[in-house]
């Protein structure tokens, strides 16, 4: 994995599906998606409320912080995507899963 690598992220959001490109090192996925007009739920950006919870449905990606998430959730799946970065050339990130 290099700094320069790049994943494909496809974002499930209120039954619409977004694709854009995330650094793997860089911008968390909500920045990225923010910066690309899609309106991803978030609050604090500092991985405690849980706004930003989504299912990783699809590759792998790491977690900065994670003050809200039990342990049972992470290995569900579930990530705080303000604080989440792609790990994977492919990453799948549903937000109606809930």
């Amino acid at each position: 994995m290099s700094a320069n690598n790049i994943s494909k992220v496809k974002i499930t959001l209120e039954d619409q599906v977004h694709t854009i490109e995330v650094p793997f090192n860089g911008s968390s996925i909500t920045q990225v998606a923010e910066d690309n007009g899609i309106d991803a739920p978030y609050s604090c950006q500092g991985g405690v409320c849980r706004t930003c919870r989504a299912l990783v449905t699809e590759g792998k990606v790491e977690m900065d912080e994670n003050y809200a998430l039990t342990d049972e959730e992470v290995e569900q799946g579930y990530v705080l995507t303000c604080q989440s970065h792609p790990r994977t050339e492919n990453v799948s990130i549903d937000f109606d899963d809930q």
